[in-house]
């Protein structure tokens, strides 16, 4: 039955391709398959085509010329206050694995050795959560998995009973997945029976945050801000008492973290100025001349006023992006693999700006906010930022 019903839906996809060696798969294996197609549609598969034929924007924005400038202190005396009340919660983008570190596992789990002691990115992570705990208090953090760490990720907390915090402050969701395009723009096998997909990017936190349930957990917590950072990046503060205090104090849907550029191109997004708040541009989607007029840079780190960005939700699709990646696949009617190139299809978080008009940004340096672990190489500059940092920060207790 479950035969029949795949022929039928990849035949009227076009997709025949990916009924290969279909009789080979087990019971098990035809549900999971099955499963798998009914998510995908004609709808879909014209959308991501539609992107392989689309040049790349010229973006004629203008460069963001006037950040907020960090170090208000009635920025971060406002934000303490709402921290020390319970209001802000942070959702913490986790969906990664470590492949490019040579770690096998979910990113977040990856230990850092500083000094003799070595912690995972999760555990610095929970750690700064509670150096912000006042006695008694429970501060809230949701962390979003990909489909395939999520259960992985879990385990990992209650194996290491959650770094101290208590396992209701900890939530976890999980992000979807998009298939891959080969460069047909057909979509395409990672074995038979199992289409080739990823985790569709870092916009999808919306969607899943909100289906989850978990907002309407934190709203009846009475949490009115919502901080997003990534987890590979130890640096990101969060639960930021100034960037809360600046989100208030100045009336905003959202405030984003910004840098400034160190060289003229940088792996990283740049912020533009609309004629209401920002947007951002990523750097693959702008040409290297105008790059250069760019100064501030998207750290991915936001803070969102909650019921603005729920409101936001009920009616905004974010776009997709697309990049070239290379993969192993099989090849067709021969049982071992080959190694070709494939598109990839994400949301990203940034494209929320474009639909919320009372959006700022905030500038802050570099070694108190941004130290990236995209990968192996990047691990001694990481290093030596946290042991920075943490001095840093010793030097603030009284």
């Amino acid at each position: 039955m479950l035969k029949q019903l795949l022929s039928q839906h990849f035949h009227s996809l076009e997709q025949t391709h990916l009924l290969h060696a279909l009789e080979t798969l087990g019971s098990d294996q035809m549900e999971a398959f099955w499963q798998q197609a009914q998510r995908l549609n004609f709808s879909l598969l014209t959308e991501q085509r539609k992107l392989l034929g689309m040049d790349k924007n010229p973006f004629l924005s203008t460069p963001l010329k006037a950040p907020g400038l960090l170090g208000s202190k009635n920025c971060k005396r406002l934000g303490c206050e709402l921290i020390n009340q319970g209001k802000v919660g942070c959702i913490v983008l986790a969906g990664g694995d470590g492949s490019r570190l040579n770690w096998k596992g979910p990113k977040g789990t990856f230990p850092i050795c500083i000094q003799n002691q070595t912690k995972s990115l999760f555990q610095r992570l929970c750690e700064r959560i509670q150096n912000k705990q006042s006695l008694g208090q429970c501060l809230q953090i949701a962390i979003m998995t990909s489909l395939s760490n999520r259960i992985e990720t879990e385990n990992f907390f209650k194996r290491n009973h959650f770094f101290g915090l208590k396992s209701s402050q900890v939530q976890f969701f999980s992000q979807t997945n998009l298939p891959f395009l080969d460069e047909k723009g057909n979509w395409c096998l990672e074995a038979p029976g199992k289409i080739a997909e990823g985790p569709n990017g870092n916009g999808d936190v919306l969607d899943s945050f909100f289906t989850s349930k978990i907002a309407d957990l934190w709203q009846s917590m009475q949490i009115k801000y919502v901080h997003v950072i990534p987890i590979d990046n130890p640096l990101a503060d969060p639960l930021d008492p100034e960037l809360t205090g600046y989100t208030v104090e100045s009336g905003l849907s959202v405030a984003l973290k910004v840098v400034k550029r160190e060289f003229s191109q940088e792996n990283m997004g740049v912020v533009a100025q609309k004629k209401e708040g920002i947007a951002v541009i990523e750097y693959s989607e702008i040409s290297p001349e105008r790059y250069k007029e760019f100064l501030f840079c998207n750290v991915n780190i936001f803070c969102f006023c909650l019921s603005d960005l729920q409101n936001l939700c009920c009616h905004v699709n974010l776009p997709l992006h697309l990049a070239r990646k290379k993969m192993h696949v099989p090849l067709f009617h021969q049982t071992k693999q080959t190694s070709c190139f494939i598109w990839k299809y994400e949301k990203f978080l940034f494209d929320v700006l474009e639909h919320l008009p009372r959006s700022a940004a905030l500038l802050y340096p570099r070694h108190r906010t941004y130290a990236p672990l995209k990968e192996l190489d990047d691990l001694e500059s990481v290093k030596k930022a946290l042991i920075v940092h943490e001095k840093l920060e010793q030097e603030l207790i009284p």
